[in-house]
């Protein structure tokens, strides 16, 4: 089940991030996720499985731009690599989709992770070493329809 983050989750998704350190996230991760659900984000999710949150993901669009972007895609390690994380993915895609000038949609992430997102389609367009913390790369990926 997905369904639409709630300020109560807020400690379940630091422990998932906290299980994903060093793992995927740099430590220097930690503050700037807790200041983005500190935000209340209207367009973030979270995914449930018999009662236990086992992952999350949101979406942005900027109209100026005619792009959407995916962003904070964490999961539990026990639930990883059984196709949530594409679930959600395409959730959040389809209610992209609903702004009919999309033209592309961008997400940033690691080269730890880059594959998953490869395997939906996104290519890289740009690589910053050491970007989100030292040995964490920024991978800036697009989506073009």
């Amino acid at each position: 089940m997905i369904r639409p983050f709630q300020i109560a989750d807020t400690a379940s998704l630091l422990q998932l991030f906290q299980w994903n350190t060093p793992k995927y996230f740099g430590e220097e991760e930690v503050a700037h996720f807790e200041t983005f659900l500190a935000s209340n984000p209207s367009d973030f999710f979270v995914m449930e499985q018999d009662g236990i949150i086992v992952g999350c993901a949101g979406y942005g669009y900027k109209p100026d731009s005619c792009m959407g972007q995916v962003s904070w895609f964490v999961f539990h390690p026990d639930y990883q690599g059984q196709g949530l994380g594409r679930k959600i993915l395409d959730f959040c895609l389809t209610q992209l989709q609903v702004h009919k000038d999309i033209e592309k949609v961008i997400v940033r992430t690691s080269q730890l992770v880059d594959g998953f997102f490869s395997k939906a389609g996104f290519k890289t367009i740009y690589i910053k070493k050491d970007y989100w913390a030292p040995g964490y790369d920024l991978y800036t990926m697009e989506l073009v329809y």
